[in-house]
């Protein structure tokens, strides 16, 4: 049973919550914190792009305060990867990602990339962050494939070292 649950940053991965709440939560590993969220508990790792099916615990916190359809759109990168789907398309995704059901990522186009794709940061964003919260957390506007440049600060985004794909 999930005791707690940090509350969304605005534009923050819905990845970087969960984050967070793995590192307060006092769960040694990942594993322990995966039976406590996700329907899957033997899930070896997060979606960073988009995300996994969650256990009603889970759920609860996440719409506690807003629906799930705004946590999707506003906390992952489904609605930066849907905009140049047909329509029809695009219902059949957000209907996949309504029900939690994973059909969406067969529907979706999603862009081959040649580069390895790391997680992003804006070093003015993350200054900003510790200012006003007291930490820093991963942007989802910095995420979005090729954009290199921070939109509110016009800086270049700096790469991670943790890949986007990565286990």
């Amino acid at each position: 049973m999930i005791a707690f649950f940090p509350q969304a940053y605005p534009d923050e991965l819905l990845y970087s919550l969960l984050s967070r709440y793995h590192q307060r939560s006092g769960n040694a590993r990942f594993v322990f914190t995966a039976e406590e969220l996700y329907r899957n508990g033997k899930l070896t790792h997060p979606s960073i792009d988009f995300v996994n099916v969650f256990n009603d615990d889970a759920m609860k916190w996440l719409t506690k305060e807003t629906e799930w359809e705004t946590v999707a759109e506003k906390h992952t990168m489904f609605p930066a990867l849907i905009r140049f789907l047909p329509l029809h398309r695009r219902k059949e995704a957000e209907e996949g990602v309504r029900k939690q059901n994973g059909n969406w990522k067969n529907i979706m186009c999603l862009p081959v990339l040649e580069e390895k794709r790391y997680l992003r940061f804006c070093s003015l964003c993350a200054k900003e962050d510790r200012e006003k919260y007291g930490e820093t957390y991963w942007h989802r506007e910095h995420q979005i494939p090729r954009i290199r440049v921070c939109p509110r600060h016009r800086l270049y985004l700096g790469n991670s070292t943790i890949p986007i794909h990565s286990k």
